[in-house]
């Protein structure tokens, strides 16, 4: 059983129930409103099909269906999700395991499905009585709780599958890694006897998850995690770290940590690894994106924290694209606010107000300005970064400063501005 991957799914607190002509209106509009959610999948997701059949439209049709009985079931009767409820959310991350592909896909279907539905929601509420911004505010809570849960499931289940799978002809040793990023063992004696077998030592203290991408130009090269694999193998790692490729284009790094200090030592390989594989590339220029997770001790703590890397790995690649390794701890702040997308948008409008609206004059270029300077914090360097006269960046940040009435020398002033512009391309 993964027990710690079922730890992290958010645990629903008995909440007021929402008021009872919307669940009214949301149960009528169910068929079309599960079939809007299909379509957008359908159209936006990317299915990689170099390594299986992708999921069928019918059954992403099924899932978007569970998904929202999930969301009326546990708003309905004010509860959290029972285990049956989820496993048949769960599904199509089955499907992808079985298939040999990424989950990356599966999460991103069910965050569109769950955008959708929620403004379904608000188009369905809009102008009624009860739609008081208290109410809003808790269906918000109940649709994003509901999609908390369907990933963490979606995880779990895919990482089970992933390790059924293997069990069927794969070889010991990946069937041993899979079952330490899913916390699927049931004694960490018998894992270790496993691994003692396969001449596998294994740090009894825990590990640091890491998940590496290899990026060519803009995308995940389709073979990148065997690139990976093979630079890793030409590095000095030390006794006990592990390096297995989950898909395609992902490798899976286990760094043997005894405390939360060898994170840093973590980042240091995957430095390494980023100058061997650039230099291996040559002409391609291909480059390393890499997920970090926090240390948490034994074992039982390695699914924590390979699930840690992938939200980190995620959230970097849309925050800081061209950065190499994102530790969980950096983008913690950003996806604690993401995930109430309503205090979210509140937030940055109220810190970026004039720079959201479409009618202030050159705002593209005072965005990137105010981003350069906040990130390199000095105007030569931001100058150098836009490749601009360092007078025409003093221009824009006093434009800035009259806009947003910001004062770029306060340190809480320039760590909500980098926070509302990190939350826009997350939200």
């Amino acid at each position: 059983m993964a027990k710690e991957v079922a730890k992290l799914a958010p645990k629903s607190k008995p909440a007021p129930q929402l008021p009872a002509a919307l669940m009214v209106e949301l149960e009528r509009r169910r068929a079309g409103l599960a079939r809007h959610m299909a379509r957008a999948v359908v159209a936006v997701v990317h299915w990689d099909d170099s390594t299986g059949v992708p999921p069928q439209r019918g059954a992403i049709a099924k899932a978007c269906e569970a998904g929202l009985d999930l969301f009326l079931a546990t708003a309905r009767e004010a509860r959290p999700a029972t285990p049956e409820e989820l496993r048949r959310v769960a599904q199509l991350g089955i499907l992808q395991a079985r298939s040999s592909q990424s989950v990356e896909p599966i999460l991103a279907a069910y965050r569109i499905a769950a955008r959708v539905a929620w403004e379904e929601i608000l188009r369905a509420w809009r102008g009624h009585p009860e739609a008081t911004p208290e109410a809003i505010m808790l269906t918000a809570n109940y649709v994003f709780a509901a999609l908390d849960q369907v990933a963490a499931e979606v995880t779990k289940t895919y990482l089970h599958a992933r390790e059924q799978h293997m069990q069927r002809g794969t070889r010991a040793r990946a069937r041993l890694f899979h079952a330490l990023i899913s916390d699927s063992f049931d004694s960490e004696l018998e894992l270790q006897k496993q691994a003692l077998a396969l001449n596998m030592p294994i740090a009894a203290t825990g590990y640091v998850a890491v998940v590496s991408k290899l990026v060519v130009g803009n995308g995940d090269g389709a073979r990148g995690g065997e690139s990976l694999a093979e630079v890793a193998a030409s590095l000095d790692s030390p006794r006990g770290a592990m390096h297995h490729v989950t898909d395609p284009s992902t490798m899976v790094t286990l760094w043997p940590a005894e405390s939360a200090k060898d994170v840093e030592a973590a980042r240091q390989f995957i430095t390494q690894l980023h100058k061997e594989a650039v230099d291996r590339s040559g002409a391609a220029r291909a480059r390393v994106r890499a997920g970090i997770g926090g240390y948490h001790p034994g074992l039982r703590g390695i699914s924590r924290s390979y699930l840690e890397a992938q939200q980190a790995i995620e959230a970097g690649r849309k925050l800081r694209p061209d950065a190499v390794a994102h530790g969980h701890d950096e983008v913690i702040p950003q996806l604690v606010l993401a995930q109430n997308p309503m205090l979210a948008e509140r937030f940055v409008a109220h810190s970026l107000g004039p720079l959201l609206d479409p009618r202030t004059r050159s705002r593209d270029q005072l965005l990137e300005t105010l981003e350069a300077y906040l990130t390199s914090g000095s105007v030569k360097d931001a100058a150098a970064a836009l490749n601009l006269h360092r007078h025409t960046v003093l221009y824009r940040l006093d434009k800035l400063r009259e806009l947003l009435g910001a004062d770029f020398d306060a340190p809480a002033s320039r760590l909500r501005l980098q926070l509302a512009l990190d939350l826009r391309k997350l939200i």
